[in-house]
């Protein structure tokens, strides 16, 4: 009889032991299809599921779950954001150290505008001479080319809207002192092979084209179309600091039609708001010589706001528009003309009209290569320029420019040239006394003085 409630007893743990542990495991599968059932419903009320005020433990892992996911996403789309994911991006500008203009760079300058708006250098500025260039622009950025990436020194040009970087195939001088695009190192490469011919104050850099993966500051727009430069005449290139050039004008004046890098970060939805803004600062002994800003008009580290003056694009090609007046000191020099922001220039090109009567106010005297020579002590009355209806200022100091001469001396002339144009092309002489920018999507462009 003892045995046999011994064997009872130990048929009723064994069942108990049974029945606890088909609990156990009963209640560790229904929270795993609770949290299933939960990723199901968070996905069609994600609205609900972000209201409650006192999330669960398995709300929070369900919250992990669809960040992964979001950043899943944003790593196969790398063209969409950034990886910060901001839509917008910061390219510090280079400024050239000490950099002093010669005027033989000076002039190049003025070939190399000439040429880019249909203007006859030799009948502007006198008889025709060998030009010499040596540090002629002074403002440059980096940008990536390709996976992995190849980084160039660029010269950012609103006044042009084509990419172009030396190619393999280049024995150009030009070419064998700055850094190559490889397509074979590139796993992003894809051959276009259509000719590419741009023309300069030098002579025509020509080209075939090709697509990559292009990145600037983080931004990354994939299969962007850009030149791969097989000759590159002259001097002209020769001594300048920078690789290639970044064409930000609109798509009207690229050459073969070629889609803009900017066209593409909109489009594409790299940048969330199809802007860019350019802000330039002195140099001197600093190398940091402003900001290139993608996407974004916060422009406050340079203007102190973001209030700015918006006038419209007149016409769509150069980022044109209407000066609505430039005064001298107290002296209208010229009314209701249009103009064009050039960042690809150092100078101010005025037309010949308003040149003349800009020389004979500040006395200055004119050589037979169109340059205006004064006395660096000279005393130079402030410039304005009318913009939207308000008034621009610009201090009358930064009218004038120092030059060494090929003999070595130091010289001031005036910053505003004569193209033999009937409009303004505004170089960096302008954009460094006043951030721009540059509104793709309500074809605009507003200005805020730098600060």
């Amino acid at each position: 009889m003892r045995l046999k409630l011994l064997l009872f007893c130990a048929l009723v743990c064994l069942i108990v032991v049974l029945a606890e542990g088909r609990e156990r495991r009963a209640s560790s599968r229904r929270p795993q299809g609770l949290r299933q059932q939960r990723i199901t419903r968070n996905v069609r009320q994600a609205n609900r599921q972000s209201a409650r005020t006192r999330p669960s433990s398995s709300t929070r892992k369900l919250s992990a779950v669809k960040n992964a996911k979001s950043k899943t996403k944003a790593l196969t789309t790398q063209s969409v954001r950034s990886a910060s994911g901001s839509g917008s991006t910061t390219l510090p500008l280079d400024f050239q150290q000490n950099f002093v203009r010669t005027t033989n760079n000076l002039r190049w300058e003025k070939s190399f505008l000439a040429s880019r708006y249909g203007q006859s250098f030799a009948t502007t500025t006198g008889s025709r001479i060998a030009l010499t260039n040596t540090a002629n622009m002074e403002y440059t950025c980096k940008m990536n080319i390709g996976t992995p990436k190849q980084i160039f020194t660029i010269l950012p040009d609103t006044g042009s809207s084509n990419i172009w970087v030396p190619g393999p195939k280049c024995t150009s001088r030009a070419c064998k002192i700055h850094k190559k695009y490889h397509p074979a190192k590139s796993s992003t490469y894809t051959k276009v092979g259509t000719a590419f011919a741009i023309t300069y104050g030098s002579g025509k850099v020509t080209g075939t084209l090709a697509k990559d993966t292009v990145r600037v500051a983080g931004l990354a727009v994939t299969n962007q179309t850009f030149a791969m430069t097989t000759k590159e005449p002259g001097t002209a290139f020769v001594a300048s600091n920078f690789d290639g050039i970044l064409g930000l004008g609109f798509r009207s004046i690229s050459v073969d039609n070629v889609k803009t890098l900017v066209q593409n970060m909109c489009s594409e939805g790299v940048i969330s708001n199809c802007v860019f803004s350019i802000c330039m600062r002195g140099g001197g002994n600093s190398k940091r010589g402003g900001a290139l800003i993608f996407g974004s008009t916060n422009t406050t580290a340079y203007t102190g706001s973001e209030t700015y003056t918006y006038t419209p694009v007149t016409k769509k090609g150069y980022w044109q528009f209407d000066l609505q007046g430039f005064y001298l000191g107290s002296t209208k020099v010229s009314g209701s003309t249009q103009a064009i922001v050039d960042s690809g220039t150092s100078l101010i090109a005025a037309p010949t009209s308003a040149f003349n009567k800009i020389n004979k106010i500040l006395g200055c005297t004119v050589t037979s290569s169109g340059e205006c020579w004064m006395k660096c002590s000279k005393k130079v009355s402030d410039v304005t320029f009318v913009i939207g209806g308000k008034k621009f200022v610009m201090a009358g100091n930064k009218l004038k420019l120092k030059v060494r001469t090929t003999k070595g001396n130091t010289i001031c002339i005036s910053a505003v040239s004569d193209m033999g144009t009937s409009f303004w092309i505004l170089g960096d002489a302008f954009i460094r006394q006043f951030c721009t920018v540059f509104d793709v999507t309500r074809s605009r462009i507003g200005f805020a003085a730098s600060s």
